[in-house]
C-alpha cells in the first residue's frame, strides 16, 4: 500500500511542477511510467493530477479570475439592461471582451482535443519513443520563438483573431510531450504579446481547459480504484497543487526577468534526444530503472 501510495504523490508532484513549465507534464508523466515501469499512469490518472494543478493556478491568480468573472457578469448586465452610451456588444468594450474571447480559445481547443482524443490516448499509452520525438520538438519550437520580446500588448488588447491562434496552440498541446504553456506563450509572443500578459494569459486559459477536459471525460470513466487507491490520488492531487505552486512562482519571479524560456526548450531537446535513443536503443534501461527504484528504502 505504501509504495503505491508513493508513486502518486511522486507522479504527482513531476505533474504539478512540469504542467506549469513549458517541458510538458502529460509528456514527463508518460516517460516517468515508461522508464521506471510503474504501471500506474494512465489518461483518467493524469487528468485527475491537473486537478492539483487547476488549484495551484486558481489559487496564485485569484484576483485575476474573480476580475474576468466580474467583467463577464457585467457584460451580461449590458446585454440585458444596455445604456444609451453605452455599446451592447461585449465584444466592442476592452472592459468586456476578454472573457468572451477566452470562451472562443478554449472552445477552439477543445474541438481539437476532441477530434484527436484517440490518438492522444495512443501515444500516451505505448508509445515513448513518439513522446521523446514530440519533447524534441517542443524545444525546437520554444528555442525558435521564445525571443520575441518585442511585443507590448495586453489581453484586453489582441483580438479574437489571436485568441484562437492561441486556443490553436493549446489544442496541439494535447499531445504528450508538447507542452500547453509553451506552445501558448510563445503564440502570445508572436501575436505580440509583451511577456507578463502572455503567460499570465496561457496559466488562465488553462482553467477552462482542466476543468471542461475533467467534466467531459468523467461521464466516460470506467474507474473503481481501491481506498488506498483512492487515498494516493488524492495525495497526489495535493502534491500536484504544491509542486505547481512553487514551479508558478518561480516562474513569474524569475523567468520574466530574463524575458527567455532558451533554458526550457534546451532542456526539451536534450532530453528528448536522451530518452530517444535510450528507449529505441537501450529497452533494458526500463528494467534497470525499475530495480534502482525499488531498491530504495520503501520501495515507490
Amino acid at each position: 500500500m505504501y509504495r503505491e501510495v508513493a508513486r502518486y504523490v511522486f507522479l504527482g508532484f513531476i505533474q504539478g511542477i512540469t504542467e506549469v513549465l513549458p517541458i510538458s507534464s502529460a509528456g514527463h508523466l508518460a516517460l516517468s511510467d515508461a522508464l521506471f515501469n510503474l504501471g500506474t499512469v494512465s489518461m483518467n490518472l493524469a487528468l485527475f493530477l491537473h486537478l492539483g494543478t487547476f488549484l495551484a493556478i486558481l489559487i496564485y491568480f485569484a484576483q485575476d479570475v474573480r476580475d474576468l468573472l466580474a467583467a463577464f457578469l457585467r457584460s451580461w448586465k449590458i446585454l440585458l439592461f444596455p445604456r444609451a452610451d453605452q455599446s451592447r456588444n461585449p465584444l466592442r468594450r476592452r472592459d468586456t471582451r476578454v472573457p468572451w474571447y477566452l470562451l472562443c480559445s478554449t472552445a477552439v481547443t477543445g474541438v481539437i482535443g476532441y477530434t484527436f482524443q484517440e490518438a492522444v490516448s495512443a501515444t500516451f499509452r505505448s508509445q515513448s519513443w513518439a513522446i521523446t520525438l514530440l519533447l524534441l520538438l517542443n524545444g525546437l519550437l520554444i528555442i525558435a520563438t521564445s525571443q520575441r520580446t518585442m511585443g507590448h500588448k495586453t489581453m484586453a488588447e489582441i483580438g479574437l483573431r489571436d485568441y484562437l491562434l492561441i486556443g490553436l496552440a493549446q489544442g496541439l498541446a494535447v499531445f504528450p510531450g508538447l507542452s500547453r504553456l509553451g506552445l501558448t506563450l510563445c503564440m502570445g509572443l508572436i501575436r505580440k504579446m509583451n511577456w507578463f500578459e502572455a503567460l499570465k494569459l496561457s496559466f488562465l486559459l488553462s482553467l477552462p481547459t482542466i476543468a471542461g477536459g475533467v467534466v467531459l471525460r468523467a461521464p466516460t470513466m470506467r474507474y473503481t480504484p481501491a481506498t488506498e487507491t483512492w487515498l494516493g490520488i488524492a495525495l497526489g492531487i495535493a502534491a500536484a497543487t504544491g509542486g505547481g505552486l512553487l514551479a508558478v512562482r518561480f516562474l513569474m519571479n524569475n523567468v520574466l526577468e530574463r524575458h527567455s524560456l532558451v533554458a526550457f526548450g534546451v532542456y526539451c531537446v536534450l532530453a528528448g534526444t536522451f530518452f530517444t535513443i535510450l528507449f529505441l536503443t537501450f529497452p533494458q534501461a526500463r528494467v534497470q530503472a525499475e530495480a534502482l527504484l525499488n531498491s530504495l528504502p520503501g520501495g515507490i
